[in-house]
């Protein structure tokens, strides 16, 4: 009867045994590295919100890929609206899109045209190029490639431009060329 005892002990002891080396064995390895995206939407409509809760801006597209190796997001068609009552509204789309860094940078590639309304305190304005960086954020879009300016009636081309729409502080940086017509009297 004792040896009988032992044996079940030692088959008991055994079976724990391996269960431990083969849990400690699959923490220890290490885990691949996902580089596939891990989900996606299509016809999607994403609303920022602000601090106090009020929508900032809104990004739709026609899909929306996320990729966990960076936590970015790419999008095909997307549309950003800017929806912040106290600065100037302001459209942009293009032909695909990239979001990073917690939403903070949004980059568009391919026909990428911004266009903001003619208000009380600005003219209309609309940019072309064939890609722009957007910090909604900051409210600010940049970009080193060609652009083609048109505000009210002026029209700027250049390589290299800078645009703050809170402040409507617009720079460009080569290769500029514009047309200002006189002002009506």
């Amino acid at each position: 009867m004792l040896l009988l005892v032992l044996f079940v002990i030692f088959a008991l002891g055994s079976f724990w045994l391996v269960q431990v080396m083969h849990k400690d064995t699959d923490e220890l390895l290490p885990k691949p590295a996902r580089v596939e995206p891990d989900y996606y939407v299509e016809t999607f409509n994403y609303v920022q919100m602000s601090p106090t809760g009020q929508p900032r801006y809104n990004i739709s597209g026609d899909l929306l890929t996320h990729n966990p190796v960076d936590d970015s997001f790419d999008i095909q068609k997307p549309i950003v609206h800017s929806l912040d009552k106290e600065k100037p509204p302001m459209n942009l789309r293009a032909d695909r899109g990239k979001v990073e860094d917690d939403n903070s940078k949004v980059h568009l590639y391919g026909d990428v045209n911004a266009d903001r309304p003619k208000t009380a305190m600005a003219d209309n304005f609309h940019l072309k190029s064939e890609y722009l960086l957007l910090l909604p954020d900051d409210d600010v879009m940049q970009t080193d490639l060609p652009a083609e300016i048109t505000l009210g009636q002026s029209k700027l081309n250049g390589t290299g431009m800078y645009f703050n729409n809170s402040t409507r502080v617009l720079k460009m940086f080569s290769k500029v060329h514009g047309v200002f017509p006189p002002k009506p009297h």
